[in-house]
């Protein structure tokens, strides 16, 4: 039995190509006069087409007109001694609490009252993976930002100080702060008692005279090396001295920016969905009525 040759392979692929080619040229053939008929059929309505999307664009005002206006601000603070992954888990538990409309504990956890509480639409924490603490830092915890939408935009200065107080009131976090606190406390109380000492020993060292000059106890003073201690021990006191008065649980570095123009609802938006909407119910009715049309024309032929 003789085998095809390669010549009969290529004609029989150049032939089924052909078919595909002409398959694909078909069907977009159809599909272009089905989208020109649906063209004209609209057209040929186009009073109730336009009458089904002024509905839409209706429904969509409508809806708009009740939703309450929001606006959308954010602050970003950053912690001291506290890990981001609980300033987080006491954001989500604000969420949480906003979402399910209890009013009365995010008001009794924010030291607002319930009609205050109920101004506040949600509250998002938000990660800022830019910024990178250095190891050195005094820092455990790196900036970040909480989101929040309030319906009542002279609100966010109130909120801001009630938010920043919630970080604060946290029992675990205040006790962190407070133990960190006191280890600056009693490393600044011991510097200060270094620097005492070596000030009377420079004083020593200046008052001493004849023999006995420049020795204390049998050891040599050098006065210089004495005020290069102290001035070591002095630059590292008002370090500490300045993180004490900066330690705490969180601090603001931006603060919420009062907007005057709403963030949602978007009136656009809600129009071009309704005139959408509208428009596809338009076209499902027109639709129907042709076929209900084509099918009464067919029983007619046939009788």
């Amino acid at each position: 039995m003789d085998k095809p040759s390669l010549r009969e392979d290529r004609i029989t692929d150049e032939i089924d190509l052909r078919i595909v080619f002409r398959k694909l040229g078909s069907f977009f053939k159809r599909f272009l006069n089905q989208f020109r008929e649906a063209i004209f059929l609209l057209l040929r309505r186009w009073p109730l087409v336009l009458l089904l999307t002024l509905v839409g664009v209706g429904i969509g005002f409508l809806v708009y007109s009740l939703k309450k206006p929001y606006y959308q601000s954010s602050i970003t603070v950053a912690p001291s001694e506290i890990r981001n992954e609980y300033f987080e888990d006491q954001v989500n538990r604000l969420y949480s609490l906003i979402n399910d409309a209890n009013f009365e504990v995010v008001a009794s956890d924010l030291k607002i009252t319930p009609e205050e509480a109920s101004k506040i639409k949600s509250v998002k924490y938000v990660s800022i993976d830019h910024v990178r603490v250095a190891p050195d830092s005094v820092m455990a915890g790196s900036p970040f930002k909480v989101e929040v939408q309030l319906y009542d935009n002279q609100y966010f200065g109130p909120f801001q100080e009630a938010l920043v107080g919630y970080f604060n009131r946290n029992p675990f976090f205040s006790r962190t702060t407070q133990a960190k606190k006191e280890q600056l406390s009693a490393r600044i109380a011991k510097l200060k008692q270094d620097i005492a000492s070596i000030d009377s020993m420079k004083q020593l060292a200046v008052n001493l005279r004849g023999p006995a000059n420049g020795f204390v106890y049998g050891e040599p003073l050098d006065p210089t090396n004495l005020y290069k201690q102290s001035a070591a021990l002095f630059e590292t006191q008002s370090e500490l001295e300045a993180e004490l008065r900066n330690l705490e649980t969180v601090q603001v570095v931006v603060g919420f920016a009062p907007l005057l123009h709403q963030t949602g609802p978007r009136f656009k938006l809600h129009l071009f969905l309704g005139a959408v909407g509208g428009f596809l119910l338009a076209f499902f009715v027109v639709m129907r009525i042709e076929s209900r049309k084509n099918k009464s024309r067919n029983r007619f032929a046939e009788v």
